[in-house]
This record gives C-alpha cells, structure tokens and sequence, in this order.
C-alpha cells in the first residue's frame, strides 16, 4: 500500500467538511493548505490542497508498525 494518495476533486467546501469528520475520529486538521496532521496513536501525516487543480494530496509520515496503512486510508476516505 502506497504511504502517498491524491485525491481529486476536491473543493474548499470538501475539504472543510473533511476537517470536521476527522475531528469525530479525534484528528485535528489545522487550518492551512500545507498542514501536519497528528492524529492518535502516534500517526502523523501532511495534507497539501491545490485549490486550483482542486486536489489533495496526502502523505503519511511516521506511524506505528502496528497501524495498517489501509486502516488509516480508510479512516481518510470515510472522511471525504
């Protein structure tokens, strides 16, 4: 599993609506288009929205062996 997605398609009102779903799985997206998101159990990740081509593209950076990275791109996908 790739530790980078792009997902398209994205407007500035997705990407709000985003913020306050991944708030319910206790994960702060900061405001910003190049943001560092800490989410629980030690997973970090960073979000960079292209507002013109209507993408974002996220990355994870560190995350314990543990956490699957499909369990973590399926919380990011339930959030979109």
């Amino acid at each position: 599993m790739a530790n980078t997605k792009e997902l398209t398609d994205i407007t500035r009102e997705k990407l709000d609506g985003f913020r306050g779903k991944m708030k319910k799985f206790g994960v702060d997206v900061p405001e910003g288009d190049d943001v560092e998101i800490k989410a629980p159990m030690g997973v970090k990740m960073r979000a960079r929205y292209d507002q013109a081509a209507q993408t974002l593209m996220l990355e994870i950076l560190d995350k314990p062996i543990f956490v699957p990275e499909a369990q973590i791109w399926s919380i990011v996908e339930g959030g979109i």
